[in-house]
């Protein structure tokens, strides 16, 4: 990172081991120091799950990365105004989300003899979310107080038809070193074929 260390230099870490309600153990890294208990650390990062989850929307969905331009104040803007998008979209949002809640807390509550439908539920998606946003942008904008109760519910419709299945999170499988032509070759993440 271009900084110089010198043999004096030392960096101290500590490792914790936090086990989630999940039944899972995932092991922290941290600077802090013992004054900061277990639970303290595990409750901080559990708090920054969210803005982990932003980024991770703003760098993968958003595009963070691509900017319009190279010079610094281009950057900069581009920066703030996929920020803004993704709070506008999140707050856009929020009223299918509430009632994305009755519609998982529906299904549970049913019993289903299709077993390949079980899954943790539905949530929205993200893509399709942003894509609605773009097209309802200038509504949004340019309408008055009281046409956007409507505007928010239309686009709520398609919020909803567009839910994707929350599936059960399981351990990633190693891929297959493949041997082709003298040379080996890693396993694709899709198919050949479809």
């Amino acid at each position: 990172m271009g900084i110089r260390q010198s043999k004096k230099d030392t960096i101290s870490y500590r490792l914790v081991k936090v086990l989630l309600s999940t039944g899972e153990l995932e092991i922290l890294v941290t600077n802090l120091d013992n004054s900061f208990s277990i639970s303290d650390l595990a409750e901080i990062y559990r708090l920054r799950w969210g803005i982990e989850t932003c980024f991770f929307i703003l760098k993968h969905y958003l595009m963070l990365g691509t900017f319009s331009g190279y010079c610094e104040l281009v950057i900069k803007q581009d920066i703030c105004v996929n920020i803004l998008f993704y709070n506008l979209q999140t707050v856009a949002q929020l009223g299918a989300e509430k009632k994305l809640k009755s519609i998982n807390t529906k299904r549970k509550s049913k019993d289903t003899k299709n077993k390949k439908k079980e899954n943790e539920g539905y949530q929205l998606n993200r893509n399709i979310g942003a894509n609605t946003l773009r097209m309802y942008l200038e509504k949004l904008l340019t309408s008055c107080a009281k046409k956007l109760k409507n505007i928010l519910e239309e686009m709520d419709t398609y919020f909803l038809q567009s839910l994707e299945m929350i599936n059960p999170h399981k351990q990633e499988r190693k891929r297959k070193i493949i041997r082709q032509n003298d040379r080996h070759h890693t396993e694709l993440n899709y198919k050949r074929g479809f």
